[in-house]
């Protein structure tokens, strides 16, 4: 007969082996859960930091353009450039070089005449040109309508500059000849022609024969909707005569160039308010604006140097080919304005804002 004492024994061995088995596989239990879930916070983490990482890798290797200088006339940049003014406070003459007449910017691409106008001898700087047969070719084709006729802008016959066309002598007469080589003109009442940046528009309805006026209503809205994509702004709009010190001028466009025409048109300014809001842009820390055409501006100001013929004016080294494009304007306020294209994939400044400011 089995010892009972010993039984006792095994079964208090077992009972034993059975908890201490139960308890390690608990142990187990909790320390797989442990290193199951440590792997994922650990991993975690180290996604974490290592994106903080690449981050701060990517904010190191961001690339900064090389300062380069250009040294411009004070005199050339006084007053003038895509945003020169042209008003009772400041006068803005061109001298009429590089100007173009608009009969070759009459017609589209096919060949198929989109506007008309009152004067072969009508010009303007070729860039003005040239964009506004882009926008009157798009008006005709989003409309149909060919019947824009630009008629006045500057005149130019025989390498002279004249205000209007009745300026023109006329069968060998100087009457009232306007040259602008003197210098110390203004266009005055007739709204900046002679800078070749302005154009006035008038409807010419070939099948009745008429001349309406141009008021930018109706389907000629699209003139004014679009026209800061071509470069061009309603120069003396109705809710900003106290700033021009012009009565409404419906038909009245000026060209700044698209950077500008974008800046303007983005935070409702007009061009005497233009000046003032870039004043406050540098080039440690430009306006960046993502330009209509895809590519990538700063534009910043510039104090010219005093008491000097002329001033270095810093741009980013883009690199590209040894050339940099860009603009220089000025008013007679001591600063000199810039406009630079850059690289579309990066820009040159951190701080750098966008043109739109709220």
């Amino acid at each position: 007969m089995p010892d009972l004492e010993f039984l006792k024994n095994i079964n208090w061995t077992n009972s034993l082996c059975r908890k201490a088995g139960l308890t390690l596989a608990a142990l187990l239990l909790f320390v797989l859960m442990l290193t199951t879930h440590a792997p994922k916070s650990s991993a975690k983490d180290g996604d974490s930091s290592s994106q903080k990482s690449e981050e701060s890798s990517q904010a190191e290797q961001k690339p900064k353009y090389d300062t380069v200088y250009v040294k411009l006339d004070n005199e050339l940049v006084k007053n003038g450039g895509l945003i020169g003014l042209d008003n009772k406070d400041h006068s803005y003459v061109s001298d009429g070089s590089g100007f173009v007449t608009i009969y070759p910017y009459l017609f589209n691409q096919k060949g198929e005449q989109v506007m008309s106008t009152s004067s072969t001898n009508i010009s303007g700087t070729k860039e003005m040109m040239e964009q506004l047969n882009a926008m009157v070719s798009d008006f005709a084709a989003q409309t149909g309508l060919k019947t824009i006729m630009v008629t006045n802008a500057s005149y130019l016959v025989d390498g002279k500059l004249y205000m209007t066309q009745y300026d023109v002598p006329q069968d060998g007469a100087n009457n009232k000849a306007a040259n602008s080589g003197s210098g110390n003109l203004s266009s005055g009442g007739c709204y900046e022609h002679l800078t070749g940046l302005a154009i006035d528009l008038q409807l010419y309805e070939a099948d009745k024969g008429t001349y309406p006026e141009f008021t930018g209503e109706g389907q000629y809205a699209w003139i004014n909707e679009n026209c800061y994509k071509y470069g061009f702004v309603q120069r003396y709009p109705a809710n900003k005569q106290e700033v021009t010190g012009a009565a409404e001028k419906k038909n009245h466009y000026r060209y700044v160039g698209k950077v500008y025409a974008k800046i303007m048109h983005d935070n409702d300014l007009a061009l005497e308010e233009l000046h003032a809001f870039l004043d406050k842009y540098s080039y440690e820390k430009p306006l960046n604006v993502d330009g209509i055409d895809g590519k990538n501006y700063i534009v910043y100001s510039a104090l010219a140097e005093k008491d000097k013929t002329v001033t270095s004016v810093p741009h980013p080294d883009t690199g590209k080919d040894g050339e940099l494009w860009a603009n220089y304007s000025g008013i007679d306020n001591g600063r000199i304005y810039i406009c630079v294209v850059v690289d579309s994939t990066s820009a040159p400044v951190a701080s750098a804002e966008s043109s739109k400011t709220e």
